[in-house]
């Protein structure tokens, strides 16, 4: 029995001795290049290249601001970001392999690419709903009023997901118009082929503000048929480097938070200090480089896309205070 609970000691031990250097992979790596590597699927808002206007080439998003606001953490102001779309299976491979040391995925992609047991989710860093696009003339005001209408949507996709389960539980009688391909649907809707076309809230909005002379003026109705959260996902070995994303991101929201005479805000609203890997003084870097979670969202959301932060409003500024007090 001494020799089998020697061996087990043995064992535990080198397991004990080998997590720290796993859990340091990705901080050493980030801070040997130069560079954090991040990537997500693209989404209007999230994290998508504009084929023009002053960002033009440039990935820009939610998550690109996160990706930015970790780098910092771990690099200081002048850290760099390397920042992926991931548009076929096997541009995935950089985050499968850990070369990517942040990725950002709904379930349904985590899934889709099986990459779950190799990932660790961390923090929701947006929820993109699914919404419903009309044209501004149109006599639908709410999702009751779709029926008798033609709907336009991607087909097998999570929004004719979030279709189906609204037509049933609100008894719709609609005609669906399915595509495989969004330029074709975006064609369609401009044509009026159909009444409505349903899609997450970040593409609608892409839509209404597609230039070219068909472009139908639209609206997005209020009510929303279902959302996907959006996690930060890290390597499955690394948990020091998880536990780093996650303070990150907490200290983004509340980075917004408003003092008080029991609490502080900005940058000493998260008051924890030696955090492996990460630099002395990172809160207050971080804000500075991109803003509270709260001008996140206004920044690529309300700013540039004409959306209101919606279920992004979870931690905005003032959230705290009754207006009275505001």
């Amino acid at each position: 029995m001494r020799g089998v609970a020697a061996a087990l000691a043995g064992v535990l031990l080198a397991l004990a001795a080998a997590c720290p250097a796993q859990a340091g992979g990705a901080i050493e790596r980030i801070r040997a290049e130069g560079v954090l590597r991040c990537g997500a699927v693209e989404r209007l808002g999230i994290a998508d290249a504009p084929p023009e206007g002053p960002a033009a080439g440039a990935v820009v998003g939610i998550a690109v601001d996160v990706c930015r606001a970790l780098a910092v953490a771990v690099l200081g102001p002048g850290g760099r970001v390397a920042f992926s779309l991931y548009d076929a299976p096997h541009s995935f491979d950089p985050l499968r392999d850990g070369a990517d040391e942040v990725g950002f995925l709904t379930g349904g992609e985590i899934a889709g690419q099986n990459l779950g047991a190799g990932l660790v989710p961390g923090p929701t860093i947006a929820i993109s709903p699914v919404a419903v696009l009309v044209p501004d003339a149109s006599a639908v005001h709410r999702l009751a009023d779709l029926s008798g209408q033609t709907v336009c949507v991607m087909i097998g996709s999570a929004p004719q997901r979030a279709l189906e389960t609204a037509v049933g539980a609100l008894h719709l009688s609609i005609a669906r118009l399915a595509f495989e391909e969004d330029v074709e649907m975006l064609d369609a809707y401009n044509a009026g082929r159909c009444g409505a076309v349903v899609g997450e809230a970040g593409y609608l909005a892409g839509m209404r503000q597609t230039s070219g002379v068909r472009r139908v003026a639209s609206r997005l109705l209020p009510e929303t048929l279902g959302a996907d959260p959006i996690v930060a996902v890290t390597n499955v070995g690394d948990g020091a480097w998880a536990a780093d994303v996650a303070w990150v991101f907490d200290a983004l929201l509340l980075g917004g938070s408003p003092a008080g005479a029991w609490q502080s805000a900005g940058k000493d609203a998260l008051p924890v200090r030696g955090l492996p890997g990460l630099r002395s003084g990172w809160q207050a870097e971080v804000v500075a480089a991109v803003g509270s979670y709260a001008v996140i969202v206004r920044r690529n959301l309300t700013d540039r896309l004409g959306l209101a932060p919606g279920p992004n409003a979870l931690w905005p500024d003032g959230l705290l205070l009754p207006p009275a007090v505001r």
